[in-house]
């Protein structure tokens, strides 16, 4: 729901109809408008109403479809919106993630007795969805994707976890707790090493599958700090 706009990106968050303007038009859109990548959607409304650059047919036609669209004082809101329930982390996972599609390492995400924040940050790490600093670059939305931890390297889901020196100590750290001894790899590597060795339901199992969603889950938290 839009509020303000102060929230959202302009050509990237899907603010109109559920899906963003890059996705509906393509990258000449921004080109067309003159208005920077990095934008806000607060970018395009002024004194309380829509302010789009007319500039191409792409544009007129945000326009026209934005025409309808209330706008307000208020923060920008995100609504979940499914039939005859309230949300949840694994509705919405079902949602995005087409169910005729069984993946072989949900039982690493989705286990008993884990937890539902760290889950589906493990869920977004299989799929490489995080917004890590290679993407924003491409994206054009910052300049540099100097890993954030201070080792000089490109942040990417691969390096981030684990090649990155820092997030390698405390991954190898933590997996010697459970009782591995082995050097972390890029996260193709130690993704395919998961999904070989954490099969079953022993203790030994769960509790690396705990732990390796803890320690993704805090090095994003801490990488975003």
């Amino acid at each position: 729901e839009v509020g303000d706009g102060m929230s959202l990106s302009l050509w990237y968050d899907p603010w109109l109809n559920g899906v963003s303007l890059v996705d509906r038009y393509g990258e000449r859109v921004i080109q067309d408008s003159g208005i920077q990548r990095n934008a806000r959607l607060s970018t395009v409304i002024k004194e309380g109403v829509w302010d789009w650059p007319l500039t191409s047919p792409e544009l007129n036609d945000i326009s026209n479809l934005t025409n309808g669209l209330p706008l307000s004082n208020t923060t920008d809101r995100i609504h979940w919106k499914m039939k005859g329930g309230s949300f949840s982390i694994k509705d919405a996972c079902n949602t995005i993630n087409n169910q005729s599609r069984e993946v072989e390492w949900w039982k690493i995400a989705w286990f008993p007795r884990s937890i539902p924040k760290h889950s589906f940050c493990v869920w977004l790490t299989f799929w490489e969805s995080h917004r890590t600093l290679d993407k924003l670059v491409k994206w054009g939305m910052i300049s540099s994707n100097n890993c954030s931890f201070g080792c000089g390297q490109e942040e990417t889901i691969d390096h981030l976890f684990f090649s990155c020196p820092f997030t390698a100590r405390v991954w190898t750290h933590f997996l010697g707790l459970c009782g591995y001894r082995r050097r972390p790899r890029g996260w193709r590597e130690e993704s395919a090493w998961c999904i070989r060795r954490l099969k079953g339901d022993v203790f030994k199992t769960w509790l690396t599958k705990l732990t390796l969603a803890a320690v993704i889950y805090h090095c994003w938290q801490e990488s975003n700090s």
